[in-house]
């Protein structure tokens, strides 16, 4: 027995695959890359100008090469990572985003930098509750085409666990690439173990850029898992029905599949949707609106349909946890949004509809979801746990308190925590939620030393960075 969430019956589920299938061969899909254009037209894809339409066997035949299961390496193999995974998802920081919240209550922000980004690979690495890293914040301090490979070289180097980065140009993927080699001792190794992932955001709806498709082309090659991620949002860049959006959102989705499959078949692929409703007063994504939680849920039905990893149920919470009930509140969405059965999800830490990022947030959504699991455990059917002998025992009108039965399960069958009980938040601590998220970033900040690099790796890396620079910027 487990807590499943489901939306969509089984026959709708086929008529959004049909409806994506539909979308794909007569409308398309619009590849400004030409590379990727070429390659698909070499596979049996129609090709005008910048339209691609793809037949349905092409899209048939990259679900069958798709794998079903997917290794997520780690720089410590104990933090690796096998998905599908167990009771609970895999749980990650939310990505890179501009600003850094610094008073949660004020709400006040600054740009971030290398240092913030740093300081949140260091608190990713001691939570336990931290399964994979974002790069949760940009390092504003470096000029934009160096970003995202230094931000994969800052959580790589302060951070044990498995990597999602984000990755936008051919030459960014090839230098992390070669950067994640050099940690691993090899390519073959990389690709038995890849450390890091990568998101790639399609463009809403239907587009996908030049530099982020040829991107996805070579990091597929390389075996590195890529989340293509849709963000189609109902209303603007979807149609406003929930059926509509599920059907663009999906075709998104199908398409970065026949472009990962058919650039390296097997390659390893993580279906990867934030498909919301837009806000229609101000056309924002609408993370608070019921049909958020919906579009989650219908996504991982058909990241099920096609036997896909998924990470699919992304929820920013951004309510300022004041007492117990608005900490309530913020449990029961992480568990409503974790029955949808995603294997993967990376939201932690995120203020401002993901514009913004908070060390103290951080700490918080940490332990709202450590709550959450309460929700979340199997549970076993058998004739142990259906104690027919001692339903007939205790017979009509007795109790079962002081069997021993009740005193073998109730520990695992009866959660005994109470909202006002921590996991990472220190017991022993006065004040405020927030209050005492400040004192444990503090604490961690001072106290927590990552797992450092094996020996000449740290000089090889700097040596990379400054070979990248070169090359990416044209020195």
């Amino acid at each position: 027995m487990r807590g499943v969430l489901t939306f969509l019956s089984d026959s709708e589920v086929e008529q959004i695959h049909e409806a994506s299938l539909r979308i794909l061969k007569e409308t398309g899909v619009k590849v400004l890359s030409e590379k990727v254009r070429k390659l698909l037209a070499d596979n049996g894809a129609e090709v005008d100008g910048e339209i691609v339409k793809i037949p349905k066997p092409m899209v048939e035949e990259a679900a069958r090469r798709a794998p079903r299961e997917i290794i997520l390496g780690a720089r410590d193999p104990k933090c690796d990572l096998k998905i599908p995974g167990g009771e609970f998802p895999f749980i990650a920081t939310s990505g890179f985003s501009p600003f850094i919240t610094t008073n949660l209550e004020t709400k006040e922000r600054r740009q971030s930098t290398s240092s913030d980004l740093r300081d949140f690979a260091i608190v990713g690495d001691y939570l336990e509750t931290l399964d994979y890293f974002w790069p949760i914040v940009i390092p504003n301090d470096l000029p934009p085409p160096l970003q995202e490979l230094h931000a994969a070289a800052i959580a790589l180097r302060n951070n044990r666990k498995h990597i999602q980065c984000s990755c936008v140009t051919e030459k960014t993927a090839q230098w992390q690439i070669r950067l994640a080699t050099t940690i691993v001792g090899g390519e073959a190794e990389l690709k038995k173990r890849p450390i890091f992932s990568t998101v790639n955001c399609v463009v809403a709806p239907l587009t996908f850029e030049k530099d982020s498709s040829e991107a996805m082309v070579v990091l597929a090659r390389a075996g590195i898992p890529i989340s293509p991620m849709t963000m189609v949002l109902g209303g603007t860049t979807a149609p406003v029905t929930l059926a509509g959006t599920l059907a663009v959102g999906n075709a998104e989705e199908l398409a970065a599949l026949v472009m990962v499959e058919y650039a390296n078949p097997g390659a390893p692929l993580i279906y990867t949707s934030e498909a919301a409703p837009a806000d229609m007063k101000t056309g924002e994504i609408s993370y608070k609106a019921p049909e958020y939680p919906l579009l989650s849920v219908g996504a991982a039905q058909m990241t099920r349909f096609y036997e896909i990893p998924s990470l699919v149920a992304d929820i920013s919470l951004e309510e300022v946890v004041s007492d117990i009930p608005s900490f309530e509140r913020n449990v029961l969405r992480v568990a409503m949004a974790f029955m949808s059965r995603t294997d993967l999800s990376a939201w932690l830490g995120s203020c401002d509809r993901a514009l913004s990022a908070s060390l103290d947030q951080l700490i918080l959504d940490a332990e709202v979801c450590k709550h959450a699991h309460a929700y979340l455990r199997q549970f076993e059917i058998n004739n142990d746990t259906l104690a027919m002998d001692v339903i007939c025992e205790v017979g009509p009108g007795g109790h079962f308190l002081d069997k021993a039965h009740t005193l073998k399960h109730f520990k695992r069958e009866i959660w005994s925590r109470q909202f006002s009980d921590t996991f990472v938040l220190d017991p022993a601590a006065k004040g405020s939620y927030i209050e005492r998220a400040k004192a444990k970033v503090e604490e961690i900040l001072a106290s927590h030393t990552p797992l450092p690099f094996k020996d000449n790796v740290d000089k090889e890396i700097q040596q990379i960075l400054k070979d990248a620079e070169n090359d990416i910027l044209g020195k």
